[in-house]
């Protein structure tokens, strides 16, 4: 297993993370394998391994007569390559974290199941409510009390709009009063007996 993966290396002779290995060997190997024949490489002295960041990324050792410049475009390369990996990881992170969220939503919602349960006691409730409905209006001897309850309304809106019209001039009465008044606000009413929560 370990020369196969260094005749691939080699033969590419490019930096390659685990994952990349096995892709490309055509995932013909595990994982647990092919990581074990890279840490075999590595003590043989064949490949070397270099961290960048969170990534591990692997390169078959150069011969000798490569000189300083390649080296530095193979370390480079290693650079590069690295980024790349390092990018692709947190697009992957970016879209654990969108699924978690999306997973624990999906949790905290209840399912078809438990709506169609809701649905059922919520129609059983109105069952309930449309005969004691009918009950009360078969009680006070009218069979539609829709039309009392538009007389109610209309009664109390118009002992709403008489009650703020009348507010309005008690205001404007004590404003005056208060033009001319030697004490405070809270002073006059207490003395004529307003409670100042009436006309706030």
């Amino acid at each position: 297993m370990s020369e196969i993966v260094y005749k691939y290396m080699k033969i590419q002779n490019r930096p390659y993370s685990i994952n990349e290995i096995v892709s490309n060997l055509h995932n013909e190997y595990g994982k647990t394998a092919v990581q074990k024949a890279v840490e075999n490489l590595i003590s043989e002295g064949k490949i070397f391994e270099k961290v960048y960041g969170k990534q591990k990324v692997y390169c078959p050792t150069q011969d000798s007569t490569y000189d300083v410049e390649e080296l530095m475009r193979i370390d480079k390369e290693l650079q590069s390559h690295a980024n790349e990996v390092e990018s692709k990881y947190q697009e992957l992170e970016k879209e654990i974290k969108v699924q978690e969220a999306l997973l624990t939503s999906m949790k905290s919602s209840i399912t078809i199941e438990e709506a169609r349960k809701e649905k059922i006691i919520l129609q059983q409730n109105i069952a309930i409510l449309n005969n004691k409905l009918d009950e009360l209006m078969e009680a006070s001897g009218t069979e539609d009390l829709t039309e009392r309850k538009r007389n109610a309304e209309r009664a109390l809106n118009e002992f709403s709009r008489e009650y703020v019209k009348r507010k309005r001039l008690c205001t404007e009465i004590l404003d005056c009063i208060l033009d001319n008044y030697p004490g405070s606000k809270a002073e006059l009413y207490e003395e004529i007996g307003i409670d100042p929560k009436v006309v706030q």
